[in-house]
Parts: structure tokens; sequence; C-alpha cells
């Protein structure tokens, strides 16, 4: 790799598409006095804005500024000299980063309408977000065919922040599907059958990332989901009107879930990725000996 290629329209592009994020999820506060820019509030109105039996507890929004921190870490790895030109930067996130971070902006900014037609905005906004961040998965999954193609170092740098952030995307998006069915007043029990589908959408999702994902499962988007239901197992879930023994049972529901996954997650991580990184060594060792005896 040639380490003197100087930076590429990517690598500026990258740059802008961190600082506007950093922007829209860092909470900043410019006070009542600067009320063209309430957009900014996105992060922070989003529990409150998304109010429906699966909005998860406060603390859970705090995933939102891990997935900024890993951002930061991914927009500065590809400034480096070793990285600037990376396939993985280059084809493997292209303009689609920034594609995100605008679809984000319209999120944002469209929380001002307190109408129908804003709360279908959101579902829209948040699903292009989710399909911008799943290109960059996908695109860069394409492109590297094995371990050997690239290294941990490029993978947790270059990748793993988008699969973060996949994740939180998919759990905000089906979210906000639920705060649009509340919005709209339905039945409590509708909304009820709506929440639990959303729970075996959370599953279905996992299983996919776990299972049928081919030889490279993806831990990163079911460790968030995990998260996220067990921030709707301990939050003060709106019940919309239904008997408070139903609201309970959906929140225990929602913990057994979320507890299963995270164990599960964690166990086919190590029965798959730590058994086989000890493989490896043991082969290496043992062709290390070979080739001395030889």
């Amino acid at each position: 790799m040639n380490f003197s290629l100087p930076f590429n329209k990517f690598n500026y592009i990258n740059v802008v598409a961190f600082l506007l994020s950093w922007a829209l999820n860092s909470e900043v506060d410019l006070g009542p006095e600067h009320e063209f820019w309430s957009f900014l509030d996105g992060m922070r109105e989003l529990g409150r804005r998304y109010e429906s039996i699966v909005t998860p507890a406060g603390t859970t929004f705090l995933i939102a500024h891990l997935v900024l921190l890993l951002q930061g870490v991914f927009v500065v790895t590809q400034l480096l000299p070793k990285y600037n030109n990376h396939k993985l930067v280059e084809e493997g996130v292209g303009y689609w980063f920034l594609a995100s971070v605008l679809a984000q902006l319209a999120w944002c900014m469209n929380f001002g309408l307190e109408n129908i037609f804003g709360a279908f905005m959101s579902i829209v906004y948040m699903g292009v977000m989710v399909f911008c961040n799943s290109k960059i998965l996908m695109t860069q999954a394409k492109l590297v065919f094995n371990d050997s193609d690239h290294t941990p170092e490029e993978y947790w740098l270059l990748r793993f922040p988008f699969s973060l952030h996949t994740g939180w995307n998919i759990a905000v998006f089906i979210m906000s599907i639920n705060a649009f069915f509340h919005f709209l007043e339905l039945a409590a029990l509708i909304q009820l059958i709506i929440g639990f589908v959303s729970l075996a959408g959370f599953v279905g999702i996992s299983y996919k990332m776990l299972l049928l994902n081919g030889d490279k499962p993806n831990y990163a988007i079911p460790g968030v989901l995990a998260w996220f239901l067990l921030g709707i197992a301990f939050g003060d879930n709106p019940a919309g009107g239904m008997e408070e023994m139903f609201s309970l049972g959906f929140n225990i529901i929602s913990a057994v879930l979320g507890f299963g996954l995270a164990g599960f997650t964690g166990y086919l991580y190590f029965t798959r990725e730590m058994n086989q990184d000890a493989k490896d060594g043991d082969s290496k060792a043992t062709s290390y000996v070979a080739a001395s005896l030889a």
C-alpha cells in the first residue's frame, strides 16, 4: 500500500458526516433563544416523542453516545496514512455514511411536525437510515471474504462502528413504528399486539444476524437489540389504557427475551470466535514446530 497517498474525497466526506452526526447526537443545548436550532434536541427528545409500549428506560439511549464515539474513532482512523485509501473506506463506506447522517438531519427536523404526517415521516427517515447503514455493512462484507482479507484492527476500527449504529437504527425504527400507532390512539389491545410483534421482530432480526448470516455472524446488532429489550423491560412504558397486568407481563417477556438474547449472543461468540482463535493458534504452533523439525 502506498502510504504517501493524499486524502481523497471520501475522507473529507466522512469528516463532514461525523461533525454533523456529533451536532445531532451530542445533545447540544443552545438555550431557548435559539429556537431555530431546536432540531438539535433530537436525541434529547427521542424518548418523549416516541412514547409507546416499547419506549425503553432513559439510560438505554446512552448507547447513542457510544455509537458517536466509535464514529469518531472511525473518522480519525480513516485519516491515517495506512487507512485513508483503504477499500473498506472508499468502497465500503463511500457516500453512505453521509447519506445516513443527512437522513437523520431530516428526521430530527421532522420532530417539529406534531401531526400524523410528521409521525409517518419519522418512520420513513429512520428507515432510510437503516438502509444506508445496512448498505455499508453489506458492501464491506463483500470486500472481505474471510479473516485473511482484513485484520482484527481493521474490523474493530472500520467495520464495527457501523454494525453498532445499524443495530441502534433498527431499534429506533421499530420504536418509531410503535409510536406512530400510539399517536393514532389505537385501542390498547391493538397497541399491545403491535408491541409483541415488535418483540418478535427483535428476535427475528437477531436470529438472522447470528444463525443465517453465513460464515460470519454479526454479534453487534443482536447485542444492541438485547440492550434495547432490557431497556423496554425496565422502562416506564405507557400502558395506553390497558390493564396493569398486561403491561407488567409485556415487560417481563421483554426482560426474558433481552437476557436470553444477550446470553445466547455471548455463548455463540465464545464457542465460535474464541474457540476458533484457539484452534488457529494451535495450528500455527504446530506448523512452527513441524517447520523447526524439518
